[in-house]
């Protein structure tokens, strides 16, 4: 069995079994479709000689392009193949045909009449009648047996979707067909990395072209060049020579050349372009359909989209190039015009990079930043590198009049990890052209590079103007007309956020909420995936802020939507997996919020909310019991940071709440108090009582409560109201008191009940856990113990009781007291009587609090001794392991 009347394969043609796998699917019909120059015809020849199916070639040529020839052509061919018997039906084709028979009735009886399944290879279907084509696939429908294999140069029935209904077809497209770099590779004999096999896949992988290339070149220059101007423009030359072109076609060909891909739309105004400039007395506008479709049957290109309103028109790169460059050379002023036209297609048309390159192109700074204003988000996220390459060398003279793209290179290479300095350059840069334009700039422009200024400031680590300027650029923007707004396009999502962000990392956080709030309801009644990034600061914030009860419910219908590949685990979400983390620490589990964490490092070295990801790291590892570990994951942190010139005093301040509880988990309570600093605060006070509590000093702990500087400033967060009531309950419950500790207990439990808290708990000392274990044991406030069992299970902080005051002499016989066997050698070793030591051995146990030897020795491990007068130490200092 085989496929009769396989024309022969040209000699050199390497294999290309991945096609041939694609024409031996189990689809009833399989057609390869692309332009001229792709090898349809020789990719199925391949196939069809090497194929185990039964069947025969037809090539559509000119005159059998209607139903009836078409069927005649194919009677003829099955004849010709030996596939007819004597009896058959379609052996008398001609003679029924001119009779006024039905050709595909005739078809289908004698298809139904042949022994076996049958493949019908059709070269170049799309010459045939649409009529055609549809009754063929209905002779397919009827006659089960039956497959077709088709090669075509542009769309037609086959492409229907609604066919996809009642028949299984498969298209090998354009892509599909053009050569892979390996496939180039192998075709010339030379290595994949060439420069020759980038060029020619730039060029659209075309077969036709690398077998030119291969014929023309010499080894050595295969190597080097690739496929010269000479062969591009031969074979380009060999297309025009070989097809009767009019000049008015050549010249919408040549002036449309100029857009990577267009609808009828943007090519009529390129044909307009071109015809008022070089023929301006001929005002006889072209029927743009007529033309594209003439470009499609001359395989200069393909039509792609569903439907009228969607579909695009793209030449093959080879044909465009090649004219291009053409008109380029014969008409540079025209190529400008049209160049710009196609821009500002590109840009209405969501091609936000393809825009921006060609603005670049022309110097037009003032296109480049609505290109940018427009579609932010977008050119970060799929375009970073492109970026970088397309400003390379552009003059800082442009740069500083032009903050938006400033803005957008600092991002980018802020973002990549290795280049924070350049970045910090481009930040300062962004924020001096903002300032300096922004007085006399319409609102909209005003509100960008407002929003520009705070975020250049903030990632600099000024706080403070970045505070300035969000508060201003908010104000600006919440006071704009809804036609303004309009004005703002894309981008206003993500000035909400960059506002929002700004307002959250100055300790406004109600106003952050309303900021990012704004940017989802913006986002979803625009349709703009940057609301996606408000939700996910909302649930961060508010997780941070300790209202989980909350962000859980954010994060729960963040969960219900569909986010841009990679948004979750990048920059975009990360406050998103802030909340996870911060949820599973408030239920205790380390490990839930370690694998949040986890999932942005990736990113970890370039997202600027590192110090909050860094503070949950240290969390999960105090709650681990692994302090240490912690403490040298800060310093690493933070030393990286310091590298990268991303700590500011304000964020120095903010961690030191986070080294603070580093050094009480480790024992360290001297250590502890000198992280947090001399300048008052509400954090500060409620990091001295935390101290104070694991010394075992409630009053104390309840006098930095009740300081002036633990109320100052905003009103207090959930999550540090969480930490003073659990502290101050448990200071109530250690100092005896337990009627107030009740009351206070019963308060804390209810609050965090309702904000799903839990973390507050777990962070009061393990000695006033247990005190507020016993006064919920006793009192009649429900049944808290679940709540504080698992807290104490978990608790973060062990009681550091006040070290015992020694003298000296007392010192000097702890030391020796490990090493010692017995009272006669306690004294040899002292040079002091027994009696003197039974003395002070009495003095030592009852300060130790031990009833015997073995007992003291436990207490003197956890001791450090030293020759310090007693007097002389401050009240509480332990010194016992700090």
């Amino acid at each position: 069995m085989a496929i009769r009347g396989v024309p022969r394969v040209p000699s050199g043609v390497r294999e290309r079994p991945r096609l041939v796998r694609r024409f031996d699917g189990p689809q009833a019909v399989v057609v390869a479709q692309g332009p001229a120059g792709y090898g349809k015809s020789v990719a199925m020849a391949q196939w069809a000689a090497a194929t185990a199916a039964d069947g025969i070639w037809v090539r559509i040529r000119d005159g059998n392009a209607g139903s009836a020839a078409f069927v005649q052509h194919l009677a003829a061919e099955l004849a010709a193949a030996g596939l007819l018997d004597d009896a058959h039906p379609l052996l008398l084709a001609t003679e029924a045909l001119s009779g006024g028979a039905d050709p595909w009735t005739l078809l289908r009886r004698g298809l139904q009449a042949l022994h076996g399944p049958l493949t019908i290879a059709v070269d170049e279907i799309d010459r045939l009648t649409p009529e055609c084509v549809n009754g063929l696939v209905d002779v397919v429908l009827d006659v089960p047996q039956l497959s077709v294999r088709a090669t075509s140069r542009r769309r037609g029935p086959l492409n229907d979707p609604a066919l996809a209904l009642k028949l299984d077809v498969a298209v090998i497209g354009a892509t599909d067909l053009a050569l892979t770099p390996d496939e180039i590779a192998d075709a010339l004999s030379i290595d994949v990395t060439s420069p020759a096999v980038a060029r020619i896949a730039a060029l659209g992988g075309l077969p036709i072209l690398t077998r030119l290339t291969s014929q023309s070149l010499d080894e050595s220059s295969l190597s080097r060049e690739g496929p010269t101007q000479g062969v591009i423009d031969s074979l380009i030359d060999a297309e025009i020579a070989s097809r009767p072109w009019d000049p008015r076609f050549a010249l919408f060909v040549r002036a449309t050349s100029v857009a990577d891909s267009l609808d009828r739309a943007l090519a009529a105004e390129l044909a307009d372009i071109a015809r008022s400039t070089l023929e301006p007395t001929d005002d006889v506008p072209d029927d743009v359909g007529a033309l594209l479709a003439r470009a499609e049957d001359e395989g200069l290109g393909l039509w792609t989209g569903t439907t009228r309103t969607t579909e695009t028109f793209t030449y093959t790169p080879l044909i465009r190039e090649g004219f291009e460059r053409r008109l380029r050379f014969e008409q540079p002023r025209l190529v400008e015009t049209l160049v710009r036209a196609v821009a500002r297609w590109e840009l209405a048309h969501g091609r936000p990079f393809a825009a921006l390159r060609r603005a670049v192109e022309l110097r037009d700074w003032e296109l480049a930043s609505r290109v940018i204003r427009t579609y932010w988000n977008e050119l970060l996220r799929n375009h970073g590198q492109q970026l970088r390459r397309l400003f390379h060398g552009t003059p800082l003279s442009v740069l500083r009049r032009q903050p938006l793209i400033t803005m957008l290179l600092a991002l980018e290479y802020n973002r990549t990890g290795h280049h924070r300095l350049r970045a910090l350059e481009y930040f300062a840069l962004a924020g001096h052209a903002a300032r300096t334009q922004r007085d006399r700039s319409a609102p909209a422009d005003r509100v960008v590079l407002r929003a520009i200024e705070s975020a250049a400031l903030r990632v600099s680590g000024r706080f403070d103007g970045a505070l300035v300027a969000a508060l201003d650029g908010r104000r600006i923007l919440l006071a704009m007309s809804p036609d303004d707004r309009d004005g703002l396009g894309r981008v206003e999502p993500t000035l909400h956020n960059q506002f929002g962000t700004s307002l959250f990392y100055a300790g406004r956080t109600e106003d952050a909420l309303d900021s990012f709030a704004r940017s989802t309801s913006v986002g979803a009644s625009k349709g703009l995936k940057a609301g996606l990034q408000g939700m996910a600061l909302s649930a961060g914030a508010l997780a941070a802020a300790g209202d989980l009860r909350e962000s859980i419910a954010m994060i729960e219908q963040s969960q219900a939507l569909e986010w841009p590949e990679g948004w979750l685990t990048g920059y975009m979400g990360s406050f998103n997996q802030l909340a996870g983390a911060f949820a599973a620490l408030e239920r205790w589990d380390a490990d839930a919020a370690d694998r949040h964490i986890r999932s942005l490092d990736p990113h970890r070295e370039t997202i600027e909310h590192w110090p909050l990801l860094a503070h949950v790291d240290v969390l999960v590892e105090l709650l681990r019991g692994h302090p240490e570990r912690a403490r040298l994951a800060l310093d690493a942190e933070m030393l990286m940071q310091r590298r990268r010139r991303s700590i500011a005093p304000p964020t120095l301040a903010r961690l030191a709440h986070t080294r603070s509880l580093i050094e009480l988990a480790a024992g360290r309570p001297a250590a502890a108090e000198r992280a947090l600093g001399k300048a008052a605060s509400a954090r500060r006070s409620t990091g001295l009582a935390r101290i104070a509590l694991a010394r075992a000093q409630p009053d104390d702990a309840l006098r930095h409560l009740a300081n002036p500087a633990a109320s100052a400033g905003d009103p207090a967060s959930s999550r540090s109201r969480a930490e003073a009531m659990a502290l101050r309950a448990g200071a109530l419950a250690l100092a005896g008191d337990a009627g107030r500790a009740a009351v206070s207990l019963g308060e804390l439990l209810e609050f965090m009940a309702n904000r799903q808290q839990g973390l507050a708990l777990a962070l009061v000392p393990a000695q006033a856990l247990d005190a507020l274990l016993e006064v919920a044991r006793v009192s009649t406030i429900g049944d808290p113990h679940e709540l504080l069992e698992g807290a104490r299970a978990h608790a973060v902080i062990g009681s550091l009781a006040p070290a015992p005051s020694l003298t000296p002499r007392e010192i000097a016989l702890a030391r020796v007291l490990p090493r010692a066997g017995g009272t006669a050698e306690l004294a040899e070793m002292l040079s002091v009587s027994p009696n003197t030591v039974k003395s002070q051995l009495r003095s030592l146990y009852r300060k130790l609090g031990a009833g015997n030897r073995a007992e003291a020795l436990i207490a003197l491990s956890v001791m450090v001794l030293s020759e310090e007068p007693a007097g002389s130490r401050r009240r509480g200092d332990t010194r016992s392991s700090d």
